[in-house]
């Protein structure tokens, strides 16, 4: 059973910009599904038209079988959304965030206690729900922000990169919540730039390159389909690079945290001749790894160059969109 469908989704702006360019999609019921892409890909405005924020300029798009422009109402009563800033008032609550949006889903004064008592306590939230959000961290605002995507208990949740920013512990407790809500029946769109997370958590990945779905497959799947192995040196210098650029091509070198990584797929041969050569030249190396490709290897082999996540975000969508795609119910869009 097929959560979102999407068939030849065209997005152009008043400016001409074309950030999508007839993109087809399908993901499961029950499945995390990752979509990959550099900033400017098109994957917020993915989401944005999915959640019914902005309309497509042509193509179609259903989610939980209904047509995201003629059954807008419908799409918001049934996800949940997190954006990639927290559209979050410094002014209220935690608390207060929650009761707000329980009562903009008109849950009853009872229902609504509950609800938010147990996603402040499922997020480890209760201890400072009552102070102003002007006053939490990084962590707890896209804590709190998933909370409130939760709140009407969503069948399909879109998570645009929800992680970013954030320290290991607090990413890995959001790793354990994606993990938890597809245990309980839920599915999950999740838009990333962290290339490790994506193949930790989604059971098939997308990769969007300008505008246009590259390729679609299980982490395995993307990993297997390239082939090959890669050359790892840590600590490369400059001149370990440019060595290695002259060896295996521009093209097959990326580099990461004093890591530099050599895509040998179709050229193990040369693996040889690219160590004498860094010998001859005295590169200092502190380590020589070959490892199997990674998912960060199939980004750069399709797109031609590395998913950066230093660079800055995309736009995202503005606080007056907050009630997660919900308090524009009752006037549309």
């Amino acid at each position: 059973m097929s959560t979102i469908e999407v068939q030849g989704l065209y997005k152009a702006f008043d400016d001409g910009t074309v950030a999508l360019d007839h993109v087809d999609l399908e993901v499961s019921a029950g499945e995390v599904f990752g979509f990959l892409g550099r900033n400017g890909a098109g994957k917020t405005t993915t989401v944005r038209v999915l959640a019914t924020l902005i309309r497509p300029t042509s193509g179609e798009a259903r989610v939980l079988g209904l047509d995201v422009v003629r059954q807008r109402s419908e799409v918001r009563d049934r996800i949940g959304l997190s954006l990639q800033q927290a559209a979050l008032d410094p002014l209220m609550t935690g608390r207060e965030h929650l009761h707000l949006i329980a009562s903009l889903r008109r849950m009853s004064s009872k229902e609504r206690k509950a609800r938010v008592d147990e996603l402040l306590a499922s997020f480890g939230l209760t201890d400072v729900a009552d102070r102003l959000v002007a006053a939490y961290t990084v962590g707890m605002r896209r804590r709190l922000d998933a909370t409130l995507a939760l709140v009407h208990r969503p069948e399909l949740l879109f998570l645009d990169e929800p992680t970013t920013g954030l320290d290991p512990q607090s990413r890995r407790a959001l790793w354990a919540f994606v993990r938890q809500y597809r245990a309980d029946g839920g599915t999950v769109f999740l838009t990333t730039q962290y290339l490790d997370e994506a193949d930790e958590l989604c059971d098939r990945i997308a990769i969007l390159d300008k505008g246009r779905v590259a390729v679609t497959d299980t982490p395995e799947g993307l990993k297997k389909g390239i082939g090959g192995k890669v050359l790892q040196l840590t600590a490369a210098s400059p001149e370990a690079r440019g060595t290695a650029a002259t060896v295996v091509g521009e093209a097959a070198c990326h580099e990461d945290d004093g890591v530099l990584s050599i895509d040998l797929s179709g050229k193990e041969d040369l693996m040889p001749e690219l160590l004498a050569r860094l010998r001859d030249a005295g590169v200092p190396l502190d380590g020589t790894t070959v490892a199997d490709p990674t998912i960060e290897d199939v980004f750069v082999r399709l797109t031609g160059e590395s998913l950066d996540s230093k660079v800055a975000h995309e736009s995202a969508v503005s606080a007056a969109a907050l009630g997660r795609t919900i308090g524009t119910q009752q006037g549309g869009m």
